[in-house]
């Protein structure tokens, strides 16, 4: 009996050593971001933004992880020549860019996540980064 609580008292002790990745986005934290067009294009936006980040394309340095998927489209012909006809020249360019991102720490949790679809790939960049500072903005100090 005294052994387990002698257990219990060392674990107790020890648990407070294990270091946690951090969960609160801190200002100037530096995030991972991938070599991509998406990546290079959010990256563009968190300058042009001011999002009080840091940007490394090394990921032993970052404290969190960008993760996106994204993709382009564009209307059928069908569909494009119908919305011509009926909107004129209101129809729009026709194309759509759709951007997911996922930010999260060496631990896997997720920290911040957002959908965007824009109309070009600059559109979609930019939502995340508004919506990434937004959320650093409105986190408990």
């Amino acid at each position: 009996m005294r052994l387990i609580a002698a257990a219990l008292v060392v674990s107790a002790s020890i648990a407070p050593l294990v270091a946690q990745a951090p969960t609160h986005i801190a200002n100037n934290a530096v995030i991972y971001v991938e070599n991509s067009d998406f990546g290079q294009a959010v990256s563009a936006a968190f300058l042009k933004k001011k999002v009080p980040v840091l940007v490394t394309t090394t990921r032993d340095k970052a404290l969190f992880f960008l993760e996106e998927t994204s993709n382009a489209t564009k209307e059928g012909t069908g569909e494009r020549v119908a919305k011509v006809l009926a909107f004129g020249v209101f129809a729009g360019s026709g194309t759509t860019y759709e951007a997911s991102v996922r930010l999260t720490n060496s631990d896997g949790l997720v920290v911040f996540a957002h959908n965007s679809k824009k109309k070009d790939i600059r559109g979609a960049a930019e939502d995340v980064a508004n919506k990434l500072n937004d959320h650093i903005k409105k986190q408990p100090r």
